[in-house]
């Protein structure tokens, strides 16, 4: 087995990672896009929840965006089935945030599929 063929799991574990990525990023456009219009935040969850929101609005490296993504799962605690009393907009927003949970559950799945390095 030459070097190039021991690289290439590897290679397709990075690229998971990639996408993972990516759809989180994804995923953050929609709860900032949705953020803009929710107006029952006090029905969503924690009470730091509109100011994780806005973090995750202006984060701009990838790092901060994940943080923040993860903030904004943690803080979000309603059951999204509650949202449909509470318009479509407030809706649209807890449907990202779920979006977003799963995005952020495959990238840690992506992640903890990367071998250590030897």
């Amino acid at each position: 087995m030459d070097k190039q063929e021991l690289r290439a799991p590897a290679g397709a574990e990075r690229m998971r990672v990639a996408e993972a990525r990516e759809a989180l990023a994804e995923a953050v456009a929609d709860v900032r896009q949705t953020a803009l219009n929710v107006s029952a935040w006090a029905d969503m969850g924690a009470g730091n929840l509109p100011q994780a929101a806005w973090d995750l609005a202006h984060s701009t490296a990838f790092p901060d965006k994940e943080a923040n993504a993860r903030r904004v799962s943690e803080a979000f605690t309603v059951d999204p089935g509650y949202l449909y009393s509470k318009g479509i907009d407030n809706l649209a927003f807890g449907t990202a945030v779920q979006t977003m949970r799963l995005a952020l559950n495959e990238l840690d799945a992506a992640l903890n599929a990367v071998p250590d390095p030897e």
